[in-house]
């Protein structure tokens, strides 16, 4: 696997996922719904962070496919790893964790809405914390390399970015406020 693989899959499932999040949106006469008891004054707290969120996506985006060569990828290891040249198979992981998550969770919500039930609802909170783990595994993949690759630490930055929203607002927040 080489790190355009991981480039194409990001760049095909991309567009999928706005397009799920359309249909989503568009499937329930006031979309409002899939807040749950998230009130209007934290909706709107929210909302910016997700743009937030999308700039540390592109910060990251940017850094493991145009900023850096295949080999500095390759290099891309856990801190309680050794480096072994894997690190575009763990990339590779970690996006396919975080893009099919995020591919199917409006669809798992909108299946609870209309029929809810236990299972569902697991696999709603499943997929979010799946999504918001991946999102915090970005910056650990490049920690070990913060004082080496140049940028690493934007990478950081982004997984940050991203993982306030993924991990906080989504796995955590909206969990915790949505009507189950």
């Amino acid at each position: 696997m080489n790190r355009r693989f991981v480039f194409w899959s990001t760049f095909a499932v991309g567009p999928l996922i706005l397009l799920s999040y359309w249909r989503g949106v568009n499937a329930f006469d006031d979309p409002v719904v899939y807040w749950g008891n998230v009130s209007p004054g934290m909706q709107s707290f929210i909302v910016p962070w997700m743009f937030v969120a999308a700039i540390g996506y592109l910060l990251m985006w940017h850094r493991f496919f145009f900023a850096w060569s295949e080999e500095d990828v390759a290099r891309l290891h856990y801190p309680w790893q050794e480096e072994d040249g894997k690190g575009v198979q763990r990339l590779m992981v970690l996006y396919a964790a975080f893009l099919l998550t995020s591919l199917v969770w409006i669809d798992l919500t909108r299946l609870y809405i209309e029929q809810p039930s236990t299972l569902q609802a697991l696999l709603v909170v499943a997929v979010l914390w799946t999504a918001g783990l991946a999102s915090m595994g970005f910056g650990l993949l490049s920690w070990a390399t913060r004082h080496e690759l140049q940028g690493s630490r934007a990478v950081l930055a982004g997984s940050i970015m991203l993982s306030i929203q993924c991990t906080w607002w989504d796995a955590v927040y909206w969990v915790w406020h949505f009507a189950w």
